[in-house]
């Protein structure tokens, strides 16, 4: 494994000199030189880099002469900015330079690669104090390298460096020398599942983890809705967070839970091999997440009020225009009673892990946030006909069965996972105050799946129809 590194630099002598420096580490280092803000400022957004040496009186681009401290310094928040992960090596005239107190007040103390022992991620080294540049480097450059010791077993997947990097590192952090890593099927949000099954030296398992590798300020937001809502959750069908990894990968973090064995299957898995076992897996989904809506009061609200948590409103408007839907501006301004409480808000069928006795594990707290109630129980049936299921077919919901929604026994004609439906619909009774919330999480949940570009359309167009019977029907 080489370390990669992007020297920013201009003046000959000091780029002879950590060519120099660099090479000593023979092929552990793949390094890039650039000697001007726009050429680092392109490199940053199309390359990945662990450490950027960074010279900050530098020209904007190639053959001008207008040598400036800001263009550094332009750079060095393009960083922060762009790749917060990596860690920066400032090169500096002189320690009295008063843009060095700004910059250090960037700097995070982590021990990025989990060598055991918490790094700076901002240092400033003197010019003049160039011999201590192979120290400096060859901390990073060893450990990256020693990151190559864990052996990963990707079982046919790709994974992208910072991907790799993180995974390393977190595995490294549990003295762990192999870990295999399998696809946990994703939502849409862009964040990359896995699941992570590490071990030690003498073979002996350590742990399950469930990986969810993304952007920083993705992964950071996620974290906080972590602490601010899943902790007030029984914690045996939500997985402990163990570690969030923000720096050593670039533009990317990750966060980590902790997985109870034997959770092999999703929900959609479950329900494509046994339907009535789904159904109870869905009864215990609606038991682990009681504790979010248990007790809470009822509120008015309008519906826009409810599907503005999953879709804004100019998405919304939008949406109304290009689809025809010229009755759901009335529909939204409209009131409801509902119970407003902490959702999951993306609880598809691949975010609930089923174990062979209908027991589970509700993964995935990227959405977590206050909604209607009845929104999670909502997604989970709707995501079993609009998402990457199994189960689903070309043959149902047909368009006339999407039209009846609001009508379970018609709904249900010709479902090949009955079972699960009444489940949902039973979760959503239970929680709901009435047939217009139902109404109003159904609706939020089919525009927010609207808006992406790879779901049925007519499916929406068609469930939607049923969404407003439901309405006019109460």
């Amino acid at each position: 494994m080489t370390a990669s590194i992007l020297v920013v630099e201009d003046d000959d002598d000091y780029i002879a000199e950590l060519r120099r420096i660099i090479s000593e580490f023979g092929g552990q280092v793949n390094t890039t030189f650039v000697t001007n803000r726009n050429d680092a400022v392109a490199k940053l957004e199309s390359d990945f880099f662990d450490l950027a040496i960074l010279d900050l009186k530098i020209p904007t681009a190639a053959g001008t002469t207008d040598f400036d401290s800001e263009h550094g310094k332009y750079v060095f928040h393009h960083v922060r900015s762009v790749t917060p992960g990596t860690k920066i090596l400032v090169l500096t005239g002189s320690p009295s330079d008063d843009f060095i107190a700004p910059l250090l007040a960037q700097k995070h103390v982590s021990d990025i690669w989990s060598e055991g022992a918490k790094v700076d991620t901002v240092e400033f080294l003197r010019k003049i104090d160039i011999d201590q540049g192979p120290e400096k480097i060859g901390r990073v450059v060893s450990a990256i390298h020693a990151l190559s010791e864990i052996e990963l077993q990707t079982n046919g997947l790709n994974l992208s460096t910072g991907e790799d990097r993180l995974v390393r590192i977190f595995a490294k952090h549990f003295h762990a020398v192999t870990c295999r890593i399998y696809p946990i099927g994703a939502g849409k949000s862009g964040a990359r599942p896995l699941r992570l099954q590490m071990f030690d030296q003498t073979g002996a398992p350590i742990r399950e983890v469930v990986a969810k590798l993304g952007e920083l300020p993705q992964m950071q937001d996620e974290d906080a809705r972590y602490d601010a809502h899943v902790v007030l959750l029984d914690g045996a069908a939500t997985p402990r967070k163990m570690k969030l990894l923000e720096f050593g990968a670039g533009a990317m973090a990750g966060i980590f839970y902790q997985l109870a064995s034997g959770h092999d299957a999703s929900m959609f898995k479950t329900m494509a091999e046994e339907d009535e076992l789904a159904a109870k897996a869905v009864a215990a989904t609606a038991d682990a997440l009681d504790g979010w809506s248990k007790g809470r009061n009822q509120e008015r609200r309008s519906i826009a009020s409810i599907r503005a948590q999953w879709v804004s409103d100019d998405w919304a408007a939008k949406l109304h225009a290009d689809y025809g839907l010229a009755w759901a501006k009335d529909f939204e301004s409209r009131q409801v009673q509902t119970r407003w409480c902490s959702v999951h808000g993306d609880l598809h069928g691949e975010n609930i892990l089923v174990s062979s006795g209908g027991g589970v594990l509700v993964i995935d707290y990227g959405d977590v946030g206050f909604g209607a109630a009845a929104y999670d129980p909502m997604t989970l049936e709707l995501s079993a006909v609009l998402q990457d299921n199994p189960t689903r077919g070309p043959d149902w919901p047909t368009a006339d069965a999407c039209r009846q929604w609001h009508n379970l026994e018609m709904y249900l004609v010709g479902c090949p996972m009955p079972e699960f439906i009444r489940a949902c619909r039973s979760w959503s009774e239970k929680l709901m105050v009435g047939q217009r919330e139902l109404a109003a999480c159904a609706y939020s949940y089919l525009l927010r799946q609207l808006k992406y570009p790879d779901t049925d359309k007519d499916r929406i167009l068609a469930l939607l129809d049923g969404v407003h019977a439901c309405w006019d029907g109460s």
